[in-house]
């Protein structure tokens, strides 16, 4: 018996296993729940910084292919806006243009190079309303989708000054200054230095996308797109000591930002985004922040010395807004 007493001492009751509490597993889910919506955030803001990245290195490709074809074709950067109406441009857009320019020419392929946080994936111009009825387009739709296929698109937005470079006549306000027969014409190097130096003169930014703009829609065979801007807007008038009332400095609210998001809708532009991007002539890119509500790189009107012009909120002193053609307002 006393064998027998030691054996039970020696091989005790496996014990049995601890089950969690419906109160521990609360817990738990409590804590995952609370770990994940402080990652989420920070997950959104890394990859909206990996898009802003994308983007600022897009619009560099763009610079470098302008900069490229100025080199190869007498320092034209393109031969004009990406415009299908000829009291726009030069000519249809498969055929002339920046983005025919570049695409024809080996280049680059913008449609390939969105902007990836563009709330828009198309450009305005590819807009049935804004096409030109040329010859052998019989179906507008199929030509728009074809024209996408094919890397014939954008959602960058061209400076004028790349577009139209300035107006023939400055003291003509009341001119169309994205009428062919009125402005200078295609950028060219040749006004890059003198007045506007390469490193401030824009060629592309962020296209502002304008939801209120019926006429900006894009139809294609898969269905419809809101189009952003392809041109800036150009010239704003203002008064110069001597020369009385002229185009003065540029428009720059089609630039309007692409990336991150604010507290508040802004104006037409009628998103929350607050950082954009744009390059420049001499072929580098920089990225801006928007600090006010317009959510469009706006601009105030101010008097000093006799002139009347306007002054940027955001972009002054860093990108050029002058007379490009002519001395008088250089910056």
């Amino acid at each position: 018996m006393h064998h027998r007493a030691q054996s039970t001492i020696e091989n005790p009751a496996p014990p049995r296993p601890h089950a969690f509490t419906l109160i521990e597993i609360l817990v738990v889910i409590a804590i995952i729940a609370i770990l994940v919506s402080l990652l989420l955030p920070a997950l959104g803001g890394a990859r909206e910084a990996a898009r802003q990245s994308q983007c600022l290195s897009n619009v560099r490709q763009l610079a470098v292919a302008a900069t490229s074809h100025s080199n190869d074709r007498r320092g034209a950067y393109s031969t004009g806006p990406f415009e299908d109406r000829p009291d726009r441009g030069y000519g249809r857009i498969e055929e002339a243009g920046w983005v025919a320019d570049y695409v024809l020419g080996g280049y680059a392929i913008p449609g390939r190079v969105l902007c990836p946080s563009s709330p828009s994936r198309a450009s305005q111009t590819l807009s049935l309303q804004r096409l030109h009825p040329w010859s052998g387009r019989t179906n507008n739709a199929t030509f728009v989708s074809d024209m996408i296929r094919e890397g014939f698109n954008t959602n960058y937005c061209q400076s004028w000054f790349m577009a139209y470079t300035a107006p023939k006549n400055y003291a003509q306000t009341a001119l169309d200054m994205k009428n062919p027969a009125n402005v200078v014409g295609p950028l060219n190097d040749r006004f890059v230095g003198p007045q506007g130096p390469a490193d401030k003169v824009p060629l592309f930014g962020d296209g502002t996308t304008q939801f209120s703009q019926n006429d900006d829609v894009v139809t294609t065979l898969e269905g419809q797109i809101q189009g952003s801007k392809t041109v800036t807007d150009g010239p704003t008038i203002g008064f110069i000591p001597g020369q009385g009332a002229r185009f003065g400095r540029q428009n720059y609210t089609d630039f309007g930002p692409a990336h991150g998001k604010g507290g508040f809708l802004g104006g037409l532009a009628g998103h929350n985004r607050v950082y954009g991007t744009m390059s420049f002539a001499d072929g580098h890119a920089e990225s801006f922040a928007e600090k006010r509500a317009d959510k469009e790189w706006g601009h105030q009107s101010v008097s000093a010395n006799g002139m009347s012009t306007i002054r940027y909120d955001e972009l002054e002193g860093r990108v050029f807004g002058g007379w490009l053609n002519k001395p008088g307002l250089a910056n």
